[in-house]
């Protein structure tokens, strides 16, 4: 390295001489002073310090420094090392910056220093840039529960998002197929800590999404320290839950703290294991409740079928036999059509007698009338003739009118037997019975009659309880008026 200043040493000689300046330009100065630079902070660094001024450009570039007791340095970050930042900075904030390049601005004869990254630093200043990153995100509803939605009961594909060959990916598989042998499981591996983790679990919840066939979704990793569980509080790992359009379940092992994975989740486990155990039921059980149901259901309708044709053979001893009324009725009006057709019979000699009679009469008066008159009285003999009863329309609409008294007393029946059902059925609604069985007893005292007031009753009184099905004897031991919350005693 060339010194910033050579030293010139003047010759011996017997005669004293004025001594020879050599000057450089400021060119070569800050030239050198680069390569220097250069030299000494040959690659990237970090450093730590206080943020100063972090007042991002319209054009996204920062220019801001870095100060300790005594000392300070200027310091540039550009747009698109700025965009990867993971919390807002602050002033005041102690941080641990990247350093890429340390640079002589020849310009202003100022040394810059180029930051690529920084983050705050110590435990403390990473928990509060957490928070405020919480914060932030809560603030645009991402945690919000009225978004999150329910699981699915019984799915068939379960995505899973985590290391291919970590424990949690082996916990979730065996407690699936424990649970429910047959389910589906499809894998999308990815990183779970580590510089690109973050990017490769949101890409991995994008790819399960688009796949399509997955019905929930598990995204988590085993247990481990803070420091292995912050892919899980990134910013691009909450927005890829959070839009995701299948039901996700954050399955990171850790019990004391939760990630922001988990506020954005539509389910929180503490452990994969947990995770597998929420999204499936457990085969067996299902199988026993179903059977349980289906001995209920036999039970129940059978206990309705003797109901019914108990109630059945009360109604229709109650009603008779509807064919036995239609018979009945049915001969009555074919009496009455008998009797209808004797009288037309006996009926039809004396209306022909008469008949004739007017005829003569007419046929007398016709040889005297004018032609005006005897036409009248064609059309008055041929009236009167058409008035003449016949026997078989006369029998042919009794037989008629008999069938629709048939058919009416029918219907009639028909009307009567559904208004008695219908009826049948308000009364059982209201039966004691029907309330029996919905869990309450009736109480009656040794003298049979109901009892409506526990403060009516002594110590040691004996009562008969009446329930849906059988009776039980109870003794009193004690009693409490009416509006008393604690519950009766016996």
């Amino acid at each position: 390295m060339l010194p910033l200043f050579a030293e010139r040493r003047a010759a011996p000689t017997e005669t004293p001489a004025v001594a020879e300046r050599r000057a450089m330009g400021v060119a070569e100065l800050v030239r050198r002073i680069g390569l220097t630079l250069a030299e000494g902070f040959p690659g990237r660094f970090w450093v730590e310090g206080e943020l100063s001024g972090f007042r991002p450009k319209p054009t996204g570039h920062v220019f801001f420094t870095l100060k300790e007791t005594g000392a300070q340095v200027e310091a540039v970050m550009w747009s698109s090392a700025r965009a990867s930042l993971r919390f807002e900075p602050e002033d005041g904030m102690q941080i641990l910056a990247r350093v890429s390049k340390v640079d002589f601005y020849a310009a202003h004869g100022r040394l810059r220093v180029h930051i690529d990254t920084f983050e705050p630093a110590g435990a403390g200043a990473l928990a509060a840039a957490l928070e405020q990153r919480r914060r932030r995100l809560q603030a645009e509803g991402l945690f919000d529960d009225a978004r999150k939605r329910p699981l699915p009961f019984l799915p068939r594909v379960v995505g899973v998002a985590t290391a291919e060959t970590g424990a949690a990916i082996r916990d979730i598989v065996a407690t699936l197929e424990r649970r429910f042998p047959g389910v589906r499981i499809l894998l999308r591996p990815c990183l779970v800590q580590g510089e690109g983790a973050p990017a490769d679990i949101a890409a991995a919840l994008e790819d399960l999404n688009r796949e399509g066939s997955c019905e929930v979704l598990i995204v988590g990793r085993g247990g481990g320290s803070a420091e292995d569980l912050m892919a899980f509080n990134e910013e691009i790992v909450v927005r890829a839950i959070v839009a995701s359009r299948i039901p996700v379940v954050s399955a990171v092992g850790h019990e004391s703290d939760t990630t922001l994975a988990d506020h954005a989740a539509d389910r929180r486990a503490a452990t994969p294991t947990a995770a597998a155990e929420l999204v499936v039921p457990v085969r067996r059980e299902l199988e026993q409740r179903i059977a349980d149901f289906g001995r209920r259901l036999s039970q129940a309708a059978k206990r309705r079928h003797t109901e019914s044709t108990v109630r059945i053979q009360t109604l229709r001893h109650r009603l008779g036999d509807p064919r036995v009324l239609v018979r009945e009725r049915r001969s009555r009006v074919q009496s009455q059509t008998h009797r209808a057709l004797a009288a037309l019979h006996r009926l039809t000699p004396d209306q022909r007698a008469r008949l004739e009679q007017l005829s003569h009469r007419a046929l007398g008066v016709l040889r005297l009338a004018t032609p005006e008159r005897r036409r009248r009285v064609d059309a008055l003999s041929t009236a009167l003739k058409r008035r003449a009863p016949d026997a078989a329309a006369l029998r042919w609409q009794t037989e008629r009118l008999g069938e629709r008294a048939v058919a009416r007393m029918t219907a009639r029946m028909e009307q009567e037997r559904h208004a008695l059902a219908a009826a049948a059925g308000r009364l059982d609604a209201f039966s004691p019975l029907a309330v029996l069985e919905r869990g309450y007893a009736l109480a009656r005292d040794a003298k049979g009659r109901l009892v409506r007031d526990g403060a009516a009753l002594e110590v040691g009184a004996r009562l008969e309880l009446r329930f849906a099905r059988g009776a039980a004897t109870v003794e009193v031991v004690e009693t409490r008026p009416a509006g008393d919350g604690k519950p009766g005693e016996v």
